[in-house]
């Protein structure tokens, strides 16, 4: 991979302008994010999919 540098870090607080809120949270077809994927390569959004979260269980004794 060459020479790389990875860092890990936590949020600690994040602002989002009123115009993005949808439903109380941010809307990311709003917020355009653009992500950094390797090189010279960046991605867009795209296709926004809406899935169920599979519910929690506490694992059973």
């Amino acid at each position: 991979m060459g020479n790389s540098t990875l860092v890990f870090g936590r949020v600690l607080h994040a602002a989002v302008h009123e115009d993005h809120i949808v439903d109380g949270r941010p809307g990311s077809a709003r917020l355009l994010p653009l992500t950094k994927l390797g090189g010279d390569e960046w991605g867009t959004l795209g296709e926004v999919l809406h899935l169920s979260r599979i519910p929690y269980e506490e694992p059973r004794p």
